[in-house]
């Protein structure tokens, strides 16, 4: 993707906005970040069964990331502005809970977009090497 726009930036804007003011997604953000260590589907099934409050922070954070993901991966929101806030957004610590979401409940491309843009982190960390 190009560099960064201004209306990439004031759509970054925006969504920052709407994560640090929502204490809900505030919340998923770091828990998933700092807490969340779940391996495996069966394991998140039986901690965090539907309705509770871990499932909710769970899909609160890969849900706004899905969101952020179909902009950028429209090309509607630089990916460089993502990537420099987030670095791969720990699609790792997400991704075999999503696989296995996939398959129980037949939705193939469950947070497909979300998938599709922490892979291209890699290619655009080896680009963008750190500035200090």
């Amino acid at each position: 993707m190009s560099k960064p726009t201004k209306d990439d930036a004031a759509l970054f804007v925006q969504i920052l906005g709407i994560l640090t003011k929502n204490k809900d997604l505030m919340d998923a953000f770091n828990w998933v970040a700092y807490e969340f260590n779940i391996k495996t589907y069966d394991e998140f099934k039986g901690k965090y069964p539907m309705g509770s409050e871990g499932f909710k922070k769970f899909n609160d954070y890969v849900g706004i990331f899905e969101t952020i993901g179909i902009l950028v991966n429209r090309e509607l929101l630089s990916e460089a502005l993502i990537f420099d806030a987030w670095g791969d957004l720990f699609w790792g610590k997400v991704e075999a809970i999503v696989h296995g979401m996939r398959k129980e409940w037949k939705m193939p491309r469950l947070m497909e977009n979300f998938e599709i843009m922490a892979k291209k982190y890699p290619e655009w960390a080896e680009k963008n090497p750190p500035k200090l």
